[in-house]
């Protein structure tokens, strides 16, 4: 993969049937859009007040570091959603803040970790296919971490909410009881999630890799694919196809 940066770093996708695409952030102003859409996010949630900057800027130093990728969902020119993926490294990673012991264990496994963090939606524009946004841009953030970032652990601290719902959906395991999150005036808890790459549940790492096909190079596929064991349904399918 060895023009992976390039590739990435130019991400454009558009789910089929839908009206938004999905897009790396490039720009200053692209970045102030995920600190808008992520304040408006947690205000609406309840979990904290309404700042007078109309931001919130968490984390400026992983903002402006080469090992982050921060997607949005970008409908007629409005950001409506947004989702950030970093790499581990000095650093650190998001989940050090609330669950630093848990992280600095699973370092200790010298794995290859990334941390998801910041999915949130634009509460103004919220429909009933909110919920497919928040999947579309879960699979373009593994895509990023699989062809990016050769990813063996991903790392998340989930609202205790709703993380039942993507421990189904993703094969993840919740490693600790709700904590709140240290982090600033956000009353809110959050459970750790770990997601190991090689149990990614079938079905998901299958549209994973479908995603991968409308992104990258078709020549990267099946390489792409091999990082995925899990999906072995689709790599046969697509086999008989080709044979």
């Amino acid at each position: 993969m060895s023009y992976m940066q390039e590739t990435i770093d130019e991400l454009h996708y558009r789910p089929t049937g839908r009206s938004y695409q999905i897009r790396t952030a490039v720009t200053l102003r692209d970045l102030d859009e995920v600190h808008r859409v992520t304040h408006d996010s947690i205000v609406a949630a309840g979990y904290m007040k309404r700042r007078p900057s109309g931001r919130l800027i968490s984390y400026p130093a992983l903002d402006a570091s080469p090992m982050t990728t921060i997607l949005l969902a970008v409908d007629n020119g409005a950001v409506v959603g947004t989702h950030s993926i970093v790499m581990d490294s000095e650093l650190g990673l998001p989940t050090d803040e609330t669950f630093p012991l848990e992280t600095g264990a699973i370092r200790l496994e010298k794995r290859r970790l990334v941390s998801f963090f910041r999915l949130a939606t634009d509460p103004a524009r919220e429909t009933h296919r909110t919920s497919a946004l928040l999947l579309d841009l879960l699979r373009c953030a593994f895509v990023v971490s699989i062809y990016r970032y050769s990813f063996d652990t991903m790392l998340c601290g989930f609202n205790p909410k709703h993380a039942a719902a993507y421990e189904r959906l993703a094969g993840g395991r919740m490693l600790t009881p709700a904590r709140r999150l240290n982090n600033g005036d956000i009353d809110a808890g959050a459970v750790l999630m770990r997601v190991d790459r090689e149990r990614l549940h079938s079905r998901f790492a299958n549209d994973i890799v479908a995603t991968a096909e409308k992104l990258l190079p078709r020549s990267e596929i099946d390489e792409f694919a091999a990082m995925l064991p899990t999906a072995r349904h689709f790599r046969s399918d697509r086999s008989a196809r080709n044979s």
